[in-house]
């Protein structure tokens, strides 16, 4: 490897640490409330180092932004190749279901992550870009699942439902207006089933989906 190739590799693994030290930083603070040298001091860089790897704050934000997203899509794409190349439309939205209701409740950074990019989408750069990542969201749920936009739009709904249920620790309070809220109520559901020896294609014709009751 020539030096200069080495620097390069250098370079991006510096990048990539970069991303996921701001995304634990930005994910608690969000964009105006982040400092940057809590960012360089969690990569151990300096300032201007960290301006030589992206050139502003808004700048690693929306990278930021976008690793998050793009970690929210690998998991989709995880759950439906489990799904199988024979799983339903309805089989593959509840397995993407059932996978976003699990990252909810284990990875709270990417989850505020998002919502921090949503708040900070007043601003017209970073709105351009979550309308982006957002947007490869969808498109890739359309294209697993297949499904018909009357199915989508649910599927979404619920789901943004689940992610402002989740930083409120709804999980948490044992009243069934909470559990609705959640996605707890769904593992819960899918546990029992498969307890009793169910597939996935008998929780789907079970109706596991549409409330906690």
């Amino acid at each position: 490897m020539s030096e200069k190739t080495s620097m390069r590799s250098t370079k991006e693994e510096r990048r990539r640490e970069t991303v996921e030290a701001a995304m634990r930083e930005f994910a608690v603070y969000g964009l105006h409330g982040t400092p940057v040298e809590a960012i360089a001091k969690r990569v151990g860089v300096s300032q201007p180092y960290l301006f030589q790897l992206f050139g502003t704050k808004k700048d690693l934000f929306i990278a930021a932004m976008r690793r998050g997203f793009q970690r929210t899509v690998a998991v989709f794409r995880q759950a439906a190749a489990e799904a199988g190349p024979e799983a339903s439309t309805d089989e593959l939205l509840m397995t993407m279901g059932v996978a976003y209701a699990k990252l909810l409740e284990t990875d709270r950074e990417i989850l505020l992550m998002q919502l921090q990019a949503y708040a900070a989408s007043e601003d017209e750069e970073v709105r351009t870009a979550v309308r982006e990542e957002f947007l490869r969201l969808v498109r890739f749920v359309q294209s697993a699942s297949g499904a018909p936009d009357d199915a989508i739009r649910p599927w979404l709904a619920e789901g943004m439902l689940m992610t402002v249920a989740a930083p409120l620790g709804l999980v948490e309070v044992d009243e069934d207006w909470a559990r609705m809220c959640t996605g707890r109520w769904l593992l819960e559901r899918v546990a029992e089933l498969h307890e009793k020896g169910l597939s996935l294609k008998d929780v789907v014709h079970a109706k596991v989906r549409g409330g906690g009751g």
